[in-house]
C-alpha cells in the first residue's frame, strides 16, 4: 500500500521526482504529473531565458540540449497508484513544489515518469488555480520546463 514519501518512488506514490542540495536537505521529493502533459523535446533552437541564465550560459543553447515540460497536479485528494488517497492537502502539494521552483538558475536532478534521470534548471513556470468547477476544493496545477544542464 502507497503512503506519502519518503521514500519517494516513480511509479508508486509519485510520478516525478525532484532534489536539490538547498531543499529538504538534498532528499528527493515526489509530485505528480497531469496526464498526457510530459514532454521531452530537442528543440532546433531554443533561446534560454533570464532564469536559466546563471547555468547555462550561452544562448541560444547547444544542440542536443533538452527541454523537460509538463503539469504538476496540486491538488487535494490525489491518488497513488495503487488507489491510496494522500494524506497531503493540495497547499502541502503546492508549497513543497515551490520550494524546488524557487530555485532559480540553480540545477537539480529531476526523474521524471519514464524512469529517466536529468539535470536540469527551471525555465519556466505558470501556476494556475483550478477548482475543478466547484466552489470548494482549491487544487492548483503548475506547468513547468526545465532546460537540460549538459556537462
Amino acid at each position: 500500500m502507497a503512503t506519502d514519501g519518503p521514500p519517494w518512488v516513480v511509479g508508486q506514490n509519485c510520478t516525478l521526482t525532484l532534489a536539490h542540495p538547498m531543499v529538504n536537505a538534498g532528499a528527493q521529493r515526489g509530485f505528480y504529473v497531469k496526464s498526457d502533459t510530459w514532454r521531452v523535446s530537442l528543440p532546433r533552437v531554443w533561446y534560454r531565458g533570464t532564469n536559466a541564465a546563471p547555468a547555462i550560459p550561452g544562448s541560444p543553447i547547444g544542440a542536443g540540449t533538452r527541454i523537460l515540460e509538463g503539469v504538476i497536479h496540486c491538488r487535494d485528494g490525489l491518488l497513488h497508484v495503487d488507489g491510496t488517497p494522500s494524506a497531503q492537502t493540495a497547499a502541502q502539494w503546492r508549497t513543497a513544489l515551490w520550494a524546488y521552483l524557487g530555485q532559480v538558475g540553480s540545477p537539480m536532478t529531476l526523474v521524471d515518469p519514464g524512469g529517466a534521470t536529468w539535470t536540469a534548471v527551471v525555465e519556466e513556470v505558470e501556476d494556475r488555480l483550478s477548482t475543478g468547477g466547484r466552489t470548494f476544493g482549491r487544487a492548483w496545477e503548475v506547468r513547468v520546463a526545465w532546460v537540460e544542464v549538459v556537462a
